[in-house]
């Protein structure tokens, strides 16, 4: 089933000072059957949307990637115990995960803790198995190698921070070892091995690189790495692949990814990226947020936004309250502000002059499951895609999910901000179509989720 003392703790940080990342494996995530059918379609169009973005812009796209698809409706403006339009929505999408997210490295880990717990994880088939996703990795780059005019195996690294600040235990040494698992000679790459650029490539204890696989933020590198080096690294080394190139991280902004989409759709109408409704730039008006208000509420997101930082959820007591207390009992999280009807009146009266690079968005209600009559967990669902240059399409590898435990009493949640500041936690994301009706019947959803799997689009409470 497992190796005996296989580590399953999650991890982040220094070496020899990791910090255990908290892991909520009692009520797993399951995107099953119907509801996974529309998230991978919500996913194909977002990135079929970057693509073209890419193209057209002249930027080298990345080949591994993460979306955050959450289950979600909004409030019926004449019924607050009426949630509508519900379905899969994009909140953070290709454009905004410039680099290679934690599920790749977890997705195994996640899969172990589930069998330990007495889940069974394998009740569904799988996009891509959790045993398998590092092994996909490892594959798709010496296929791009090969594909690039690159013989025998290439040379490979992991690119990342120094240690002490480094997400050293799950981004180095285990890509390390699947890499080198894959017949790649293998390095990893931080200040400390004093790494030089030479030739057009990335070199490391005298060795060039020809694969690259990257854990930092390109604004990152010249604070660890120093100027001169950070400039020579980012551009002077086309002839090291890095699987998420480094001009790709200007795409990390809700108002550039708002405006991929809708240079999509103009051209696919009949494949929309489903996300909240955004307005941008003169867009963001007082009488237009009032229309979002009218719905619940809006959320402004600012052009850094990613990882849930300059994310504002502005709720519309007036409309919310009922649907606010039926799914999470409370929600009084941080960057969550819940306003009465002369509240949003100020509000709107401040976006009068509005002149900002941030994104607007329509407030969508995130599904909740229940843990019990005091208790429940908001969830939200991540999931990897990974790039298949034979087909010139996007495989989907992996999931995790992060929870969040909302009620009276949770001291640390209360959130729908579901990220790990905000007192969530990585729990395990199952994904795939069930191998029979059986498989389903000790499941818990929650009823958003639960709404798609019976084919409804609302509900009444």
């Amino acid at each position: 089933m497992f190796y005996r003392g296989e580590d399953l703790r999650l991890t982040d940080g220094g070496l020899g000072q990791e910090d255990i990342i908290p892991c909520y494996d009692e009520s797993p995530t399951w995107l099953v059957d119907h509801a996974w059918e529309q998230a991978m379609e919500v996913g194909r169009n977002a990135l079929a949307a970057y693509m073209k973005y890419c193209r057209e812009e002249k930027l080298p796209h990345s080949y591994l990637l993460g979306l955050d698809i959450l289950f979600m409706g909004k409030v019926d403006p004449s019924n607050p115990r009426h949630i509508i339009d519900i379905r899969p929505t994009l909140v953070e999408g290709p454009c905004c995960n410039s680099y290679p997210a934690c599920p790749a490295v977890d997705a195994l880990k996640l899969y172990r803790r589930l069998q330990v717990k007495g889940f069974d994880p394998d009740r569904v088939d799988y996009p891509s198995h959790p045993t398998m996703v590092r092994q996909r990795i490892a594959s798709m780059m010496i296929g791009l190698f090969h594909r690039r005019g690159g013989s025998g195996m290439p040379r490979a690294a992991v690119f990342t921070r120094p240690y002490p600040e480094s997400e050293e235990e799950t981004a180095h040494v285990l890509m390390i070892k699947a890499f080198e698992k894959a017949s790649m000679e293998t390095y990893r790459i931080t200040p400390d091995e004093k790494p030089e650029v030479r030739n057009g490539k990335l070199w490391v204890h005298g060795k060039p690189i020809d694969m690259v696989y990257r854990r930092i933020e390109r604004i990152h590198v010249p604070v660890f790495y120093g100027e001169k080096l950070a400039a020579q690294i980012i551009n002077e080394t086309p002839d090291t692949m890095f699987v998420n190139p480094w001009k790709i991280d200007d795409l990390r902004s809700k108002t550039i990814e708002e405006r991929a989409f809708r240079r999509w759709e103009a051209e696919h109408p009949d494949r929309p990226v489903s996300r909240p409704k955004t307005l941008l730039d003169s867009e963001v008006t007082p009488s237009n947020v009032a229309e979002l208000a009218s719905y619940g509420g809006w959320v402004m997101k600012k052009w850094n936004s990613t990882g849930g930082k300059g994310v504002f959820l502005y709720f519309n007591r007036k409309v919310t309250d009922k649907a606010v207390e039926y799914l999470y009992l409370d929600a009084s999280g941080r960057h969550m502000i819940h306003l009465n009807e002369d509240e949003v009146r100020k509000e709107l009266d401040a976006l009068k002059n509005f002149n900002e690079d941030t994104a607007v968005q329509q407030l969508r209600l995130v599904d909740a499951r229940v843990l019990g009559p005091d208790k429940r967990l908001v969830y939200d669902t991540r999931i990897n895609a990974l790039y298949n240059a034979e087909f010139d399409t996007w495989d989907f590898v992996s999931g995790m999910s992060r929870s969040v435990p909302c009620g009276p009493g949770v001291s640390n949640g209360n959130s729908l901000l579901t990220n790990i500041s905000s007192g969530a936690e990585v729990s395990p994301l199952v994904l795939g179509h069930l191998r029979s009706p059986e498989g389903k019947k000790d499941l818990t959803f929650g009823p958003l989720l639960q709404a798609i799997l019976d084919g409804r689009t609302e509900i009444t409470f």
